[in-house]
């Protein structure tokens, strides 16, 4: 949480002003940082603190509006360059490695401590154990790992000197690798029932969480099985669709043929009556012509019709 200011300082006499950072005009900083002495207090309700790496004291201040007497130290007077005229003769430089002003309540040490190599990042610890029983500590995380030292390093080192860390604390607010150390004359069934006792609901989460890996493993086979049958059920839907399509096609040809048929069947009784009605009149006709016949027939056996055949041939007829 510390921060390097931007301006470059011309010297650190508390009476010379020092231009203001955009943090100080920010009030969702200002309170972020009074929210998190609000925590510090809660936790260690410190009567002094000293904040390594204070940069331009926002922390320090949001802890002095508290009541808490609250002191930061830097590297030198750039880093100090942006404190606010209200707060900075609160702070001052000073080589972390060398032996604090006093003794303090809580020392806090946020993101300060990047670029510090094995042998300087101990000097510093014997420095601040020498002046605190507790220490609120939260490395950068990107210098987590550099030159090798790494938290449990940190943590190690702290416990040499008799330092071991709050397991019973959720520090979340300041950071997710934020710890405090705490002076403890601890025996190591303490040591390792403290340290135990944090591992066990860490070890519960870990279980659970692979069992809900397994689950999700489970699951994601079982859904890429739902999406092969849903594929299938679409596909099949499809072929429904088109099968459907096709039933439609193949009734309204259907329906187109019978009506045709319909038509057809129309013209053949159309057809049939008129052909009944040509047969009645053949009929007809036939009878008449057998009539017709039938009277020739009497007409040609008859004495007239002889008589007038025998005059057409030129012939007397007989009496």
């Amino acid at each position: 949480m510390s921060s390097q200011g931007a301006t470059p300082a011309g010297g650190v006499a508390a009476q010379t002003l020092q231009p203001t950072t955009w943090e100080w005009h920010d009030d969702t900083v200002r309170e972020r940082k009074r929210a998190v002495a609000d925590r510090i207090i809660a936790i260690a309700n410190p009567k002094t603190t000293l904040d390594l790496g204070c940069g331009s004291g926002l922390l320090v201040q949001a802890l002095a509006e508290k009541g808490v007497d609250a002191r930061g130290i830097d590297v030198d007077d750039e880093a100090l360059a942006g404190a606010h005229p209200e707060v900075r003769d609160r702070l001052e430089v000073h080589d972390w490695s060398r032996s604090l002003p006093q003794r303090y309540d809580l020392v806090s040490c946020f993101e300060a401590l990047e670029a510090t190599d094995g042998p300087t990042a101990q000097a510093i610890i014997d420095a601040v154990c020498a002046a605190t029983d507790r220490v609120l500590f939260s490395p950068s995380r990107e210098g987590l790992l550099l030159d090798g030292f790494s938290p449990w390093e940190w943590a190690a080192s702290f416990a040499e000197r008799g330092f071991f860390r709050r397991t019973d604390l959720n520090l979340d607010f300041l950071s997710v690798d934020a710890v405090l150390f705490e002076r403890a004359d601890l025996q190591p069934r303490d040591i390792v029932h403290r340290y135990e006792s944090a591992m066990a609901p860490l070890e519960a989460g870990l279980r659970e969480q692979r069992a809900l890996l397994g689950r999700q493993a489970r699951d994601r086979s079982a859904t890429r099985r739902v999406a092969e049958l849903e594929g299938l059920l679409r596909k099949a839907q499809h072929d429904v669709l088109t099968t459907r399509d096709h039933i439609i096609g193949l009734e309204a040809e259907k329906l187109q043929l019978q009506v045709q048929a319909t038509r057809l069947n129309n013209r053949v009784v159309a057809q049939q009556e008129r052909v009944r009605k040509l047969r009645t009149k053949l009929t007809n006709q036939q009878r008449r012509a057998e009539r017709a016949e039938s009277k020739l027939d009497q007409v040609r056996t008859s004495r007239a019709w002889r008589i007038g055949r025998r005059l057409a041939r030129g012939k007397t007829p007989e009496l």
